[in-house]
């Protein structure tokens, strides 16, 4: 027989092997009596070996995959310890870093001055984590709930003590101007370490009455004496708040009020006469002291905290407008508190000390119930 017929007769005889439905055993007898059985086996033997290096190989595939898997997890476990050693060190820096401290101290107290004279605790906590998310954002990101916390915490009483000696350096300006534009040639001197009795003699003075009565009388053009005082107080500013106005003319009134005993000035009483002050202004009264004024009983503590919980709903803040605040606060106008140096939270109708501001301030302080 021909080589090319055997040929096709072992390739046929190999596919009615392949397609064949019968059972390994009958293919074996076939294989044993046919010629090309070497050959039949060794086709079987090479797919049966490829089989296995595919097994193989998808074996790997899958374990390279799993290893990729590991490593991308360790990768990120990497990216995540060394974050946090960086924030370890950031916060680190913070805590021993009085520089950092100080610097945050006086942003706060610089922004927060502007409209509030006695913030709240809120106030500064709110006002400390805007200025280091503004100023500071590294380490801001690195700062959760519990670092703002216990930044807080740490610097509070220097916070406190700043804001005291600003009031105090505010207060201590007003009662100088005083002697300034009264004369201290002729206005009585007083000593603040005097005793209760010759601080007493003082008030009662008649110099110092005279003086208290004039507080909203010209002084020289188309100015009065309250507004002079506060324009030396405020001197390098061209504008100053309502706040700030109702707050120096409060120092005044206090202090040379004959029937206030005393020149040292209580919070709770400088606080309740800022609010009344501030309201006045807001609705365009004048600022005289009305008679039994000071005499009004002060806000409980009961009802303080009422208020307070008052101008935190929602419905509160979008209707204080034009609403006379707790004392010392600046009012909100939206149902999120933004930063305390945004416009929304400086007062309203500040006025300049030159020009239109300067005739409209005159007009503001010197209106009386006679004037009406």
């Amino acid at each position: 027989m021909p080589r090319a017929e055997r040929n096709r007769n072992l390739f046929a005889s190999a596919i009615a092997g392949s397609t064949s439905s019968g059972s390994t055993t009958s293919r074996r007898t076939r294989l044993g009596t046919n010629p090309s059985e070497l050959y039949l086996v060794e086709e079987e033997r090479a797919t049966t070996t490829t089989r296995t290096e595919t097994n193989s190989i998808n074996r790997l595939i899958r374990k390279f995959e799993l290893f990729e898997k590991k490593m991308d997890l360790l990768l990120n476990d990497n990216a995540d310890i060394k974050k946090r050693l960086k924030n370890i060190e950031l916060l680190t820096e913070i805590n021993n870093d009085p520089d950092f401290s100080k610097d945050v101290i006086n942003r706060v107290v610089k922004n927060i001055f502007k409209a509030n004279i006695f913030p709240s605790t809120k106030d500064l906590v709110d006002e400390t984590k805007h200025v280091i998310r503004k100023n500071f954002s590294d380490i801001s990101e690195s700062m959760d709930s519990r670092h703002h916390s216990n930044l807080f915490k740490r610097i509070k009483a220097k916070l406190l003590e700043k804001l005291r000696g600003m009031r105090g350096g505010i207060a201590s300006r007003v009662k100088s101007a005083i002697f300034e534009i009264f004369g201290e040639s002729q206005f009585p001197r007083i000593d603040f370490q005097s005793s209760p009795a010759e601080i007493n003699s003082w008030k009662l003075d008649q110099r110092v009455r005279h003086a208290y009565r004039k507080l909203f009388d010209v002084f020289s053009e188309d100015r009065i004496y309250v507004q002079v005082i506060l324009e030396r107080v405020w001197k390098s500013k061209k504008r100053i708040s309502n706040m700030h106005i109702a707050w120096g003319v409060t120092i005044v009134q206090l202090f040379l009020n004959p029937d206030v005993k005393g020149i040292m000035i209580s919070e709770n009483l400088l606080k309740k006469q800022i609010k009344i002050n501030f309201r006045k202004l807001q609705q365009k009264r004048p600022l005289r002291l009305e008679e039994g004024e000071l005499d009004a009983e002060e806000t409980s503590e009961e009802e303080s905290e009422e208020e307070e919980e008052e101008e935190k709903s929602p419905k509160r803040r979008r209707t204080l407008r034009g609403h006379v605040p707790s004392p010392g606060r600046a009012p909100s106008t939206g149902c999120v508190s933004p930063p305390l140096t945004s416009s929304s939270r400086l007062l309203p109708e500040s006025f300049d000390t030159e020009g239109e501001g300067r005739q409209r301030a005159q007009e503001v302080l010197q209106r009386s119930p006679e004037g009406r």
